[in-house]
């Protein structure tokens, strides 16, 4: 596809990011699409075959963003604790820097049919396996504890950072302004890699270890 059909391409994409995270994607129709992108109706199937298929480029357009990120990543950093931190941090920025497309991302690309076909979902989880492979190399150079599953550390490190998204996208209760970004990324970071350090683990182990030791020691004096 050449430069101009691909500027158009993305004009497109981003206009009904817009409509859909303005009317939801149920409401929205094609025309809604056009009119926001100031493109004639029809030519904008010469691009998508359906407002479906939208929805699903939205998606693996701008996970591919996400994974050539953690491409980038790998090849600059070698610290397996800071290929973390800066993955995480640009998924935060991404939130800060276009919110109505990570609403989109997390609210509606999920309810497409289309996400759950095998390419989809094989894409959709190439970044549980990206993340779980640098919490391997963690654990090979003794940074991560060997007592967590990368795959399960994978999943809760990306869990809980979508958690604390959803709050600034979703919760009108949120008191925006008392929890500046920039601040919940050190405090939210900090507080999951505490949790997968291997340091953290082992002390962890250590005290419940004395605690059970002090435990026997009272049964036996009683």
């Amino acid at each position: 596809m050449d430069k101009k059909k691909e500027n158009k391409k993305e004009l497109i994409l981003n206009a009904a990011i817009n409509v859909f995270a303005r009317r939801g994607y149920y409401p929205c129709r094609t025309l809604d699409i056009s009119s926001e992108a100031g493109v004639a109706y029809g030519s904008l199937y010469s691009y998508f075959k359906s407002k479906d298929d939208i929805l699903l480029s939205i998606f693996r357009d701008r996970w591919m963003r996400l994974l050539e990120k953690i491409d980038r990543v790998n090849g600059e950093l070698k610290d397996p604790s800071e290929k973390i931190d800066e993955i995480f941090k640009f998924i935060f920025r991404s939130y800060d820097n276009y919110p109505d497309m990570m609403k989109v991302m997390i609210m509606e690309v999920p309810r497409l049919e289309q996400f759950y076909t095998p390419e989809s979902q094989k894409l959709y989880n190439r970044f549980f396996e990206e993340i779980a492979e640098i919490i391997r190399e963690g654990q090979e150079a003794g940074v991560f504890s060997k007592a967590i599953s990368p795959l399960v550390g994978s999943f809760t490190l990306s869990g809980a950072v979508d958690a604390v998204i959803r709050q600034y996208v979703f919760n009108p209760k949120f008191k925006k302004k008392k929890y500046p970004l920039e601040e919940v990324i050190g405090q939210t970071l900090n507080i999951l890699k505490k949790g997968v350090l291997e340091e953290t683990i082992q002390g962890e182990i250590a005290v419940q270890a004395g605690g059970q030791a002090k435990g026997k020691g009272r049964k036996a004096k009683g």
